[in-house]
């Protein structure tokens, strides 16, 4: 019999079909960490839609979709791990797409990451909540009550209560899941599109729950003085959900010259492209625990912003609330990168005995697949397409920032008056 049907085949079950960057760092740190430990078992990633709603960020390795729960096909596990911000209801979920509330009840989302039942799932097969979040709402958790859950942050597992634990937060890990060769790639390909500006640059996350909480003009008023006192840094605003910017949440305007010295990053980034961008910055400003995390996990000072997701981010990260102008000027002075040794050795900790507690072998022998070359060629095809996608938007990225660049420049704005002027005059001569 082939060796590969006794491996066990373990199901991780996540938001990472959704465009949310935070949520495909959590994927690959998983991922890696998992198939380090336990290299003979099958990893097979699962997701609401997975490849029936593709996104830049998946990597060319779309997850599996769930199906629908009454007629989809069986998930044939021998255990299965849901992950992420995933508690939710059926109406959070299709929010995150977005898509039809029916399209999330009637693939039996909520129920699945809020039971562990499902459709299809081997009644023996062991279900392990880990590192998961609150994704809004007011829900009943009755069902998680004496179950494996490890949660991600604090306010995660105070609101679980009874035997949940904390992991933290997987992110805190993305150091190891990035290769120094492909951040000096991406960091080349960025700068010479005209993404990444020359010399030291602050990153400023910016997502809708900073305009909601009212932190918006502290945090303008703060940039803004931090470009007055340094004039050779630049500020590169980034949103973590790329495919989904909001033009309330997502943009960041600082009046006068200094306006010239912000930069948005462009849509078409992934995850890659945000861990070159944060690695060579001189500090970050995060607005969600994710940025705060990959920012940690990279050696680069960090703080947040008070949007009022303070318990979620990991203690070692301050968080900012009042006058933030002081705040950010200390940061960038000061260097101080968060210590986050504690946070790794508990998430090292808890992957050892997440991965010890995995089967051993398949519950029962499964038939060896045969290679399918069609699945094969479309997975290689769709990773090529990314690229060239990547590289073509980067041209086109490189193009724009240049006209941007020449608009914005005090020699255009000079001369712009006397080139309107001397139309007028053409005009009125004939």
């Amino acid at each position: 019999m082939d060796g590969a049907a006794l491996r066990p085949v373990i199901g991780l079950f996540g938001a990472f079909d959704t465009g949310e960057l935070g949520e495909v760092a959590l994927r690959r740190v998983i991922e890696r960490e998992l198939i380090r430990r336990r290299p003979d078992i099958e990893l097979v990633l699962i997701a609401p839609l997975g490849a029936e709603h593709p996104i830049p960020a998946d990597d060319g390795r779309p997850a599996r979709p769930l199906g629908a729960a009454a007629t989809g096909t069986p998930l044939s596990l021998d255990a299965l791990i849901i992950a992420g911000d995933v508690l939710g209801d059926d109406e959070h979920w299709a929010g995150r797409y977005p898509v039809p509330v029916a399209v999330m009840s009637g693939r039996g989302v909520a129920a699945l990451v809020l039971t562990g039942r499902r459709e299809g799932l081997a009644s023996d097969a062991s279900v392990t909540w880990f590192a998961v979040g609150s994704g809004g709402g007011d829900l009943d958790l009755t069902d998680l009550q004496g179950k494996d859950v490890w949660a991600r942050d604090r306010a995660t597992q105070e609101r679980l209560g009874g035997t949940a634990v904390q992991s933290g937060d997987p992110v805190l890990l993305a150091g190891r899941a990035f290769a120094p060769e492909v951040l000096r790639r991406r960091t080349d390909l960025l700068r010479l599109c005209g993404a990444i500006p020359a010399g030291r640059r602050l990153l400023v996350e910016m997502a809708p729950s900073v305009a909601s909480s009212g932190s918006r003009d502290s945090l303008v008023s703060a940039v803004a003085a931090a470009l007055r006192t340094d004039p050779k840094l630049s500020v590169v605003v980034v949103t973590l959900d790329p495919t989904r910017r909001s033009s309330a949440g997502s943009t960041l305007s600082v009046q006068g010259l200094s306006a010239e010295r912000v930069h948005d990053l462009p849509e078409w980034v992934g995850l890659d492209d945000i861990g070159a961008l944060i690695s060579g910055s001189v500090a970050m400003v995060a607005s969600s625990p994710a940025g705060a995390h990959l920012a940690a996990a990279l050696g680069v000072p960090v703080a947040a912003v008070d949007t009022g997701l303070g318990p979620r981010f990991d203690p070692a990260i301050p968080v900012l609330g009042g006058d933030l102008t002081p705040a950010i000027a200390a940061l960038i002075a000061g260097k101080h990168v968060a210590n986050i040794d504690t946070a790794v050795q508990t998430l090292d900790g808890a992957f050892a005995e997440l991965a010890e507690r995995l089967p051993r072998a398949a519950e029962s022998p499964r038939a060896a697949l045969e290679p399918d070359t069609g699945t094969s060629a479309l997975a290689i095809l769709q990773q090529r397409l990314v690229d060239e996608r990547a590289a073509l938007q980067a041209e086109l990225s490189r193009v724009q920032s240049e006209l941007d660049h020449l608009r914005a420049s005090p020699e255009h704005r000079l001369a712009r008056p006397i080139r309107e002027g001397y139309r007028r005059w053409q005009r009125r001569r004939t």
